[in-house]
């Protein structure tokens, strides 16, 4: 992307640079103004645990990598961190950068960044539009896994900036970020509520109730949020889930999968664990292929290889988004969901 286009990203991205927009940005938030509708608070509190060391004063050369599913509220927790560092009205708004790697709702078709665009935000900011500023910077990166080779990237730091990144499709090279720059790098993890959370998080309510619950709708922040205010999930939830599954987990195979039907295959091919060469040929793909999408499921948090489906909303999403598919049966979700 050329420098000028990159500003023009990183200037719709950074409302908060104009002084008046410093606060008034947040109603108008598509992720923080969705929470204030629907907020399970307990997962708002977890997040904002695992990221209270990002604040005022920032640290130069420390990165934190947030990784979790989609849906489990990563961009939530880190526009929350931004809204409490520029709490702080000793921190300079102009030294918080936010990336969207990936396009957003206003600029569908624009290509995620790639690693040159993170380096050159990391290293030459003003260059591709961040306003100069005294002081250190808070760069936040959010969905970085769009990137290939965000890993390296990161790694390699930012003189003069605080990170803090977002990954949904994670792998063993997260894993072992930590080793690669020791004392000034963490990874930190975010996953959907399982059954006993919620048991505690709700501990006047009838078990049994929490767990059919629990089965038709999962852990996911926001679709135990609108169950409980809506009694269902919102069909938008549902398409924003599936379409930013897509983009995770299907790059280069195609139209081969969507992922309606890669969550059908899965239940319809797991036993007592998954079946690689069953989901291949309910997939009508390679092995290779399989192995390949099966291996990003993995690192996505979707699917535990031994067990299925980690989520019970994901189990049901295919026959949510269109009622023509079959059901699964609670027996089957409560089954093979962790």
């Amino acid at each position: 992307m050329r420098p000028s286009e990159l500003t023009q990203v990183l200037r719709a991205a950074n409302p908060w640079w104009s002084r008046r927009q410093r606060v008034a940005w947040v109603p108008d938030d598509p992720e923080l103004s969705q929470r204030e509708r629907h907020e399970w608070a307990p997962a708002t509190r977890l997040a904002r645990t695992t990221l209270s060391e990002i604040g005022a004063p920032l640290t130069p050369g420390i990165a934190t990598v947030l990784v979790g599913p989609r849906g489990v509220g990563k961009t939530t927790a880190a526009k929350d961190t931004v809204l409490r560092v520029l709490s702080d009205l000793t921190v300079d708004a102009r030294a918080v950068v936010w990336v969207p790697v990936e396009a957003g709702r206003d600029d569908p078709d624009r290509p995620p960044l790639d690693p040159g665009d993170l380096e050159n935000v990391l290293h030459r900011p003003t260059r591709v539009g961040a306003p100069a500023c005294d002081g250190p910077r808070l760069i936040v990166i959010d969905e970085a896994s769009a990137s290939e080779g965000w890993v390296d990237v990161v790694a390699a730091g930012a003189a003069g900036a605080q990170l803090l990144v977002t990954a949904s499709v994670a792998g063993k090279a997260v894993d072992g970020l930590p080793a690669r720059n020791p004392g000034r790098l963490a990874v930190r993890h975010l996953r959907p509520a399982t059954l006993a959370e919620l048991i505690v998080a709700q501990p006047t309510a009838d078990a049994e109730t929490v767990r059919e619950d629990f089965i038709s709708h999962g852990g996911l922040p926001r679709a135990l949020a609108e169950h409980r205010d809506l009694g269902r999930v919102s069909p938008e939830f549902l398409d924003l889930l599936a379409e930013a599954m897509r983009r995770d987990l299907c790059p280069g195979i195609g139209d081969r999968c969507r992922m309606d039907d890669v969550l059908v295959s899965l239940c319809s091919t797991t036993g007592r664990f998954i079946e690689p060469a069953l989901f291949a040929a309910a997939m009508g793909m390679s092995p290779e292929h399989a192995e390949q999408l099966l291996d990003r499921l993995a690192d996505a948090g979707v699917i535990d290889p031994r067990r299925g489906i980690v989520d019970p909303l994901l189990h049901h999403l295919p026959a949510l988004r269109d009622p023509s598919r079959p059901a699964p049966t609670p027996e089957h979700v409560a089954s093979f969901s962790l």
